[in-house]
Formats: C-alpha cells, sequence, structure tokens
C-alpha cells in the first residue's frame, strides 16, 4: 500500500498563481490598494462621527458608500463585459485616487463639511460597485491558463480579509499618531 501524494510543493501550491506576472504584479497592487480603501472607510465614519457628534450621519454615509454596490454591482458586471476591463480599472482606479486626493485636501485645508464627505463617499461606492466586477474578471486575461484560476480567485478572496483586517488598524495608527488628513494622504497613495 502507497503512502497518498502529497501536492507538489507545499507552499508554492498554495501561492501557484503569483507564478504568473500579470497576476503577481496585480496581486501586489490590489493589496496596497485595498488596504488602503479599508483605512479610507474606517477613517472617513471615525471622520463623521467626530465632525458631527451624530450617530444618524454616520449611518447615511455608511449608507451612501455601501447602496451603490447594492444597486449597481448587477449592471456593473454587463458594463464591464462591453469594455476593456484593462482600461476599466486603470479609469476606475485613477478616479478612485481622485476622490482619495480630494478627501485629504479637504481635510488638510480645514474646510471640510459633512457634505463634501457624504458626496465623496457616495463617489467611492460608485466606483468600488464598478471596480468588483472588473478586478474579478480581469483574473481571467492575467493567466496564461486557466488551471491557475482557481488559485487566483483563493488568493483574491485572501487578499480581501487581510486588507480588510490591516486598513483599518493602519488608520487607526496614522490618525493617532498624524490626523486624519495624512490617512486620507496615505489612501491616495496606495
Amino acid at each position: 500500500m502507497t503512502a497518498p501524494s502529497q501536492p507538489a510543493g507545499g507552499w508554492r501550491f498554495l501561492l501557484r498563481a503569483l507564478r504568473h506576472r500579470n497576476y503577481r504584479l496585480f496581486f501586489c497592487g490590489q493589496s496596497l490598494s485595498l488596504i488602503g480603501t479599508w483605512m479610507s472607510r474606517i477613517v472617513i465614519g471615525w471622520f463623521v462621527y467626530r465632525l458631527t457628534g451624530s450617530a444618524w450621519m454616520l449611518g447615511v454615509v455608511t449608507f451612501l458608500e455601501q447602496i451603490p454596490s447594492f444597486v449597481l454591482v448587477p449592471f456593473a458586471g454587463v458594463w464591464i463585459e462591453r469594455w476593456s476591463r484593462h482600461r476599466a480599472l486603470i479609469w476606475i482606479n485613477a478616479l478612485l485616487m481622485v476622490q482619495s486626493l480630494a478627501l485629504a485636501a479637504l481635510a488638510f485645508s480645514g474646510r471640510i463639511a459633512f457634505w463634501h464627505i457624504a458626496v465623496l463617499a457616495l463617489m467611492q461606492g460608485v466606483l468600488n460597485a464598478l471596480d468588483v466586477p472588473a478586478r474579478q474578471t480581469f483574473l481571467v486575461e492575467m493567466l496564461e491558463g486557466r488551471e491557475d484560476l482557481p488559485n487566483a480567485v483563493a488568493l483574491n478572496a485572501a487578499m480581501l480579509t487581510v486588507a480588510r483586517l490591516l486598513g483599518p488598524a493602519i488608520g487607526g495608527v496614522i490618525i493617532a499618531a498624524s490626523g486624519v488628513a495624512w490617512c486620507f494622504t496615505a489612501d491616495d497613495l496606495s
């Protein structure tokens, strides 16, 4: 009787999608970007509550940030299929960068108002609703073969989970050390 065979390569087997150069570049860049996004989400909530002292206003901003995904994602997938996913991701991320830059500039100026945050949170929600289907369907284009697609999907899920953990933690440290404006700047850089 022979022993059951082990998957070849141990850790290399678990990270096999990273052997594709394009996916590896995407994975690294997207990891940084998602950490910045989650950092910004927690900072927006904290800042709104600090600015207004209102749990209601915090709820409004969170709603504005999340409702576009609920409404747009079913249609965004169809829209993204009609465009170059690579080009769409570049434009979406460039607009997300502008959104973060606007938050940082307003926070640095000291003239930020609730309505600024609300509008920019809505913008982030719309762009994220377009980003998710574009990013998920772009995986196929980055891999040279489909044999590593399940691994790439699993790595993307792990990346999102890690970003959800690290982003708010890093955001809290930056707020404590430097303030909200620098946190938005870090998101912009990510």
